[in-house]
């Protein structure tokens, strides 16, 4: 109840501050003479202006164009980016102007607004993605690296020479790429199945799948589920005994309150007893309704009692079947009432009614809250959005 306040008072005061912020802000005087620009490619925008003309006030509409660069800092960018390119060129062959693995363009460079545009002069030698291709031979092949530096009017292109090897496979990997070479050579192109070479530069070969172990996963995995079913299933019974405690505890009102009813009536406790058994399962046959813990003990007290079995032993026993505080008092004053002859349980058991009448209340209350606090993350998420929704194209607006 207390973090709910809190969490409360926050959020109005805080909301509170912010949009007092924002209010006095946009009360400030908006009077301007000039309008930023955005960055170049980031387009331009229309900005809505008040103008006063003598005692006129007109509403009009200003497009801003994005900035635009002088011809000298296009051309101070474009050198730039040459400097930047002939490092990359020089790190990627290591000054030797040959490339022996597949290389990277770059799509950007640092902090500089021009576009580069990456093609080559052999791409069955090297890729406009920069892969080598397949067919290269080992002597190299020479081809030609063009980038196209551009912003906005200007362009220019970037161009280097470089020699081309294939790259240097490990004993596995060239091994594969034999294998895979010879296997697509014997067999029948869009063929269902493709055909592993059964020798080698001479030599036999023998191919083994590799072995997914899903055998000894699958036991693992049984043994697992196996060993949690124990204490899933005993969870569930908890929680099915918690249920059917709180259900035992939320009927114990009506029983009290319908024996005290029965009770002014003139009956007898054990008549009160079989009434109140009576009538439960007349409901619940005519209604269909489900089977309710507490009445089914009433009734099973009932029936005991229909055998043969002593009254007092029928209460005792009833208690300890119920294992709840309330119940277990009330089968104490039904007991005492026939050892002892209590006149006064009719007044004891109105007191206990006007006792657990509160208790509900209480409870309800409980619950309520309860709810309440669980309804109360989603409202703050819902608040958090709107906020943001009205907050940052205010700030947006500002900057």
């Amino acid at each position: 109840m207390k973090f709910r306040k809190y969490l409360t008072t926050v959020i109005v005061l805080g909301g509170t501050l912010l949009g007092t912020g924002i209010w006095i802000q946009e009360s400030q005087d908006t009077e301007t003479d000039r309008l930023a620009r955005n960055p170049y490619g980031e387009g331009g925008y229309e900005q809505r202006l008040t103008v006063q003309t003598g005692n006129r006030e007109e509403e009009i509409h200003i497009y801003v164009e994005e900035k635009h660069y002088q011809e000298q800092e296009v051309l101070d960018y474009i050198k730039d980016a040459k400097k930047e390119l002939e490092q990359w060129y020089e790190e990627q062959t290591k000054g030797t102007g040959e490339i022996r693995k597949n290389v990277q363009f770059p799509e950007e460079i640092e902090g500089s607004p021009v576009t580069l545009s990456w093609s080559t002069g052999w791409p069955d030698v090297l890729s406009w993605e920069g892969r080598i291709g397949e067919e290269v031979s080992v002597q190299g092949e020479e081809t030609e690296l063009y980038c196209t530096i551009s912003l906005e009017d200007q362009e220019e292109i970037w161009m280097k020479k470089v020699t081309v090897f294939p790259p240097v496979l490990s004993e596995n990997q060239s091994l594969e790429k034999k294998i895979q070479k010879k296997a697509e050579e014997i067999s029948q192109e869009g063929g269902k199945s493709l055909l592993l070479p059964d020798t080698l530069d001479g030599e036999k070969i023998h191919y083994k799948k590799e072995k997914e172990y899903k055998g000894p996963l699958v036991c693992f995995l049984s043994l697992i589920l196996g060993l949690g079913v124990k204490p899933l299933e005993k969870e569930k019974e908890k929680k099915k005994e918690e249920k059917k405690k709180k259900e035992m505890q939320a009927d114990y009102p009506d029983i009290v309150e319908k024996l005290v009813l029965f009770l002014r009536a003139g009956f007898s406790i054990r008549k009160a007893m079989e009434k109140l058994a009576a009538g439960y399962l007349r409901n619940r046959d005519k209604y269909h309704l489900g089977e309710r813990a507490a009445y089914e003990e009433v009734v099973k007290t009932c029936r005991e009692m229909e055998g043969g079995m002593y009254e007092a032993e029928a209460y005792e026993r009833m208690g300890k079947r119920y294992g709840i505080s309330q119940y277990k008092m009330l089968s104490v004053l039904l007991v005492q009432n026939l050892r002892r002859g209590n006149e006064n349980l009719l007044e004891l058991l109105e007191r206990e009614a006007a006792s657990v009448t509160e208790e509900r209340k209480r409870s309800a209350r409980v619950q309520g809250e309860e709810a309440a606090i669980k309804l109360l993350l989603p409202m703050v998420m819902q608040l958090v959005v709107v906020l943001i929704i009205l907050v940052v194209p205010a700030f947006l607006n500002f900057m």
